[in-house]
């Protein structure tokens, strides 16, 4: 009997659009002769249909490919919890605390991982009290949006009427609080880490060069122009990623797979973010790292899938 796997795909988040090309890309790489598969696309309006759709199916096992929004955040986690259906895909704590930039970095700071300095914005709150705050930083400035992912909304400023604009920008578009973080000009490095057997595996950290020298949603998944490859940092750096990489994993008590976003300057390692439901497109970190290695894609897949059965 084949096993029932939902692929959860859409939603109302603003990274609707990635989410749909991955479940199309990862539904190629799943062996039809051993499961059954059904995507079930979530709508992008608020509605409960694709929840009946899903008890209906039944599934085994659901394969949670919901980028941003209640799909990242720890909701859908739960719901999935409470209907007592596995997933693969990081669970309510990971989901909650890494969806929200502001909050993970405060308690990354606490437990000694390195974070760039930063403002934070609530929306509601007048920009203009954090001026001062906001040039202390020095120029330029990241500005991105507090609960997003997939580097959309995230733009450099390099004076305050610009960090003023976009942060207002972020409010008006995507509804969210702002975080403006310190411009660090160095090294930008990922690492994708696998649960197995409730222990935890690491890749190879990967150099990412964007041509616009900036990765943004635009080099990651339009032109996808960003050079990624084996780094070529000293060993002793790349380990040091790697023990940061596998710390936040445990503390955040993350499950299945995810990889951690860093930069590195003069031999020091700064936390950017955690991607707890990483995209799955044919341009994606985890796909390009895969490859990378010579693995079976399809093989990977069914390694996750009988781990968490």
């Amino acid at each position: 009997m084949k096993t029932k796997l939902a692929v959860l795909a859409g939603g109302a988040s603003f990274e609707r659009e990635i989410s749909l090309r991955s479940s199309e890309e990862i539904v190629k790489y799943l062996d039809k002769k051993k499961y059954d598969i059904n995507t079930i696309i979530v709508p992008k309006e608020k509605s409960a249909s694709w929840v009946k759709k899903l008890i209906e199916f039944s599934p085994d096992l659901v394969i949670n490919l919901l980028h941003g929004g209640d799909g990242e955040n720890g909701s859908v986690a739960g719901l999935l919890n409470c209907l007592n259906i596995p997933s693969i895909g990081n669970g309510v704590l990971s989901g909650a605390i890494c969806m929200n930039k502001n909050i993970c970095k405060a308690v990354l700071k606490n437990s000694g991982v390195p974070v760039c300095e930063d403002v934070f914005i609530k929306k509601g709150d007048s920009i203009t009290d954090f001026e001062e705050k906001i040039k202390e930083l020095g120029f330029p400035v990241i500005v991105k949006p507090n609960n997003g992912g997939g580097s959309i909304g995230i733009s450099v400023a390099r004076n305050i009427d610009e960090a003023k604009s976009l942060a207002e920008n972020i409010i008006k578009i995507y509804n969210d609080d702002v975080l403006i973080e310190k411009f660090i000009n160095g090294k930008e490095v990922t690492i994708v880490l696998i649960q197995k057997n409730n222990k935890t595996e690491v890749m190879p950290v990967l150099d990412i060069s964007p041509k616009g020298g900036f990765y943004d949603y635009n080099s990651k998944y339009i032109d996808a122009t960003a050079e990624i490859g084996f780094s070529t940092l000293p060993l002793f750096i790349r380990e040091m990623i790697e023990d940061i990489a596998k710390k936040i994993f445990k503390l955040f008590e993350c499950e299945g797979f995810c990889y951690v976003d860093l930069i590195i300057k003069e031999e020091q390692v700064y936390f950017i973010e955690v991607n707890t439901i990483p995209g799955f497109t044919k341009h994606s970190i985890i796909i390009k790292t895969l490859q990378s290695l010579n693995m079976d894609i399809g093989k990977f897949l069914d390694e996750l899938i009988q781990n968490e059965l």
